[in-house]
Parts: structure tokens; sequence; C-alpha cells
């Protein structure tokens, strides 16, 4: 399936997928140093590190688990 048709919720899945499978092909060897990029601070590392970072950070942002506004201010609610 391609791009067009799928949700955001699988396209955030594919990111992530995508992510994991550089990330263990850049995984750092004993030395130190990525195998395929022959790197100490491999860059494509850090951008997969990225990628997984704010994917998973799209949760946090889901508008049906805002704080009621009367617990934004830090004052309880009222009963």
């Amino acid at each position: 399936m391609t791009a067009p048709f799928l949700s955001l919720a699988q396209i955030r899945n594919r990111l992530i997928l995508t992510a994991r499978w550089v990330l263990r092909d850049h995984q750092p060897a004993p030395d130190g140093r990525c195998p395929t990029c022959r790197t100490a601070d491999c860059p494509v590392a850090t951008a997969a590190r990225d990628v997984l970072r704010t994917a998973t950070e799209v949760l946090l942002w889901n508008t049906a688990t805002q704080p009621a506004e009367s617990d934004r201010d830090g004052t309880p609610p009222a009963d």
C-alpha cells in the first residue's frame, strides 16, 4: 500500500520500524565505530534516534488527553 492510503498511525509505525532497522545496521562495534559509516559518531544513527524520539512524543500531543482547564492553573477542580 502506498502512503496516500495510509493513516497517520500507519505512517508513524512505519517510521518507527525503519528507524529501528537503521539503528540495528548502524550499531557501534566494540571499538565504538559504526561498521557501516566507519565513524565514531554516526550521523545516520543520530538521525534515527531523533526520528524515534519525535515519533514517541507525538502521543503526548493527543488532544483527547489534554488536562481540563481547571487543572492547567494548578487549582483543584470544584466539586
